[in-house]
């Protein structure tokens, strides 16, 4: 039961998919309430909020509609959910905490007398378009904590997550699984005189305007590039313009694109925010983007604050550059050092291939997710 099926797109989306349906490891019902955006393909009953509410949605009421999805609609009655809950008669109840669908869940596991697994993949009571008014993040946020506490087995997509939620009978840290990529041949000549840094993933709200600097520290270099490719770029419209222009914002690209994108780099770039108001999502979220990037062998420029759990981890593994300062300047010496020392970019090369191989190998980290949840079913 979630707000994010198993899907193709987006990060949660993907990483259900990968663990649930590329090879099914369960005979699996999907109950979720994430409306249009929802493939239902992917999803067996698609719980949709009442026209009424949804008309709300759309006048100024808005904060006390999303108010009410979180505080009270999980704690109504909802026979569909209940049917499809008893008629299916699961081992498990897996979920992922949220605002809503993670707390009916928890009130159909305890129904039905089975134990009820948990994925903690953010903290999303302090995302922006999670939450209602802002007197409500502290109330999810307690929630989200007894949620943690209550529930048979947590899953955290991080040891800042781990950390931050406390002691648990039955906690485990699992990374979110990158994918089985197909690596496609460089086709780029690596002789064009530019060294190429390429981001893929997010374009929005914080991670845009950390691109949009760095682009602008960039501006005038002959020997450096980069080259961004993500959907909705909310972007200043000149510095959108422009970067369309020069094609450095290559927009939404698909998955085999974007792997000769990664393939044709000589450097990937990893974001996480030095902004204050997304202090404790750093401290707790583990971007895909790393997993991913690491089954392309090449080196990774990480470009976050030191409390971040991305960059705590590189550094313990020697894994990637850390740039732990919000000057876009210090990506670019970055990059001038990887460019100018050969054995410090195979470094950080070969650093991302033991990664893929070790810590974030993709079948270690679903033989984790399958073992824990049968033991469950099993107790």
């Amino acid at each position: 039961m979630t707000l994010e099926p198993p899907e193709l797109h987006t990060g949660v989306r993907i990483i259900l998919h990968r663990h649930l349906v590329q090879d099914p490891p369960f005979d699996l019902k999907v109950i979720a309430n994430r409306g249009p955006a929802t493939e239902t393909a992917t999803v067996d009953l698609l719980v949709e909020f009442p026209p009424w509410l949804d008309r709300l949605r759309r006048t100024r009421l808005n904060r006390w509609v999303k108010d009410f999805e979180n505080l009270v609609w999980p704690y109504l009655p909802n026979r569909a959910v209940w049917k499809m809950a008893k008629e299916f008669n699961p081992d498990v109840v897996l979920t992922i905490a949220d605002h809503n669908l993670s707390y009916l869940a928890e009130r159909v596991a305890r129904r039905l007398k089975v134990p009820l697994a948990v994925m903690f993949l953010d903290w999303f009571p302090v995302m922006k378009g999670r939450f209602g008014h802002t007197w409500t993040q502290g109330l999810m946020s307690r929630r989200y904590r007894t949620l943690y506490r209550r529930c048979d087995l947590a899953f955290c997509t991080s040891d800042g997550m781990q950390e931050m939620l406390g002691p648990h009978d039955n906690s485990h840290v699992i990374y979110p699984i990158g994918g089985k990529h197909k690596i496609p041949e460089r086709k780029r000549d690596s002789h064009d005189g530019k060294f190429r840094l390429v981001y893929v993933g997010s374009v929005e709200n914080f991670y845009g305007r950390m691109h949009c600097a760095l682009i602008e520290g960039l501006k005038g270099r002959g020997d450096l590039e980069i080259r961004i490719g993500g959907p909705q770029a909310d972007w200043p419209r000149d510095a959108l313009e422009e970067a369309t222009r020069r094609g450095i914002y290559l927009g939404f690209v698909p998955s085999e694109r974007a792997s000769q994108e990664l393939a044709d780099a000589d450097a990937l770039l990893v974001v996480m925010s030095f902004e204050k108001e997304h202090e404790l999502f750093m401290k707790t979220s583990f971007t895909t983007k790393f997993l991913d990037y690491a089954a392309f062998g090449k080196p990774i420029i990480l470009w976050g604050p030191d409390y971040c759990t991305p960059s705590k981890l590189a550094r313990r593994e020697d894994a990637a550059l850390v740039v732990n300062d919000p000057d876009p300047r210090k990506v670019v010496a970055a990059l001038e050092a990887i460019r100018e020392s050969p054995e410090l970019a195979e470094k950080y090369a070969a650093a991302s291939r033991r990664l893929h191989n070790t810590v974030f190998d993709p079948d270690r980290l679903q033989s984790v997710f399958t073992e824990r949840i049968h033991k469950l079913a099993a107790a």
